[in-house]
């Protein structure tokens, strides 16, 4: 049993990064720029209603300059599926001209500068810049939120991006930043639900806070 914070969050990353090896990114693309306009979908969407979207979107339209005022119909068409899709639209249109005319459409490595492009918040650019570029961010989605929260990792009065900067402070050195944040996620799909948690079958049970509240 942990003794501390840091000895029970080590062992948090131990045992996931166990229970979930070899985690791949749960968006699918070809460049890093459909990494990006995949992100932009997943707000509030389904990683499996994104992927049905973007094999249909990409593959009619594989290149950024594609993606036009033009063809704003049949783009919307394509990802109608994954919700609020005129936004949605709006933001991958705009952010294709902005790559395409002032970065050559390469997508900038600094996290301010991806954050200026539509669509693209705090979390969007952290998932991508961790998943390409394997940057030591903790990207902080609902699973995370509640993950981490539940085991006492973070204080409830950190909101979601404020959360992601307190986990990599926990996590500094130790690497593997990506894969964790997949793990975490994994938990929160898996075990950890937001509903009728499975505190039964989860490794953390005997140190979990959330867990001790509900007895």
């Amino acid at each position: 049993m942990a003794t501390n914070k840091k000895e029970f969050a080590f062992h948090v990353r131990e045992v996931l990064l166990s229970l979930y090896p070899d985690t791949h990114t749960f968006l699918n693309f070809n460049t890093d720029w459909q990494l990006l306009f995949a992100t932009i979908l997943s707000a509030q969407a389904t990683d499996k209603s994104v992927n049905e979207a973007t094999d249909i979107l990409f593959k009619k339209f594989p290149k950024l300059e594609d993606y036009t005022k033009e063809n704003k119909n049949e783009i919307l068409f394509c990802i109608k599926k994954v919700g609020l899709g005129k936004s949605k639209c709006e933001y991958l249109i705009k952010s294709a001209k902005i790559l395409l005319e002032k970065y050559g459409g390469k997508l900038p490595k600094k996290r301010e500068e991806l954050m200026t492009l539509p669509g693209c918040g705090f979390k969007t650019s952290g998932v991508v810049l961790a998943e390409l570029y394997d940057y030591p961010y903790i990207p902080v989605d609902t699973h995370v939120y509640r993950v981490s929260h539940r085991l006492g990792l973070v204080s409830d009065r950190y909101d979601a991006n404020a959360t992601e900067l307190q986990l990599e402070k926990l996590y500094q050195n130790n690497g593997l930043c990506i894969q964790l944040h997949r793990a975490f996620i994994l938990l929160g799909r898996n075990i950890c639900l937001a509903q009728r948690p499975k505190c039964d079958i989860c490794p953390f049970v005997k140190d979990c806070p959330y867990h001790k509240k509900q007895k």
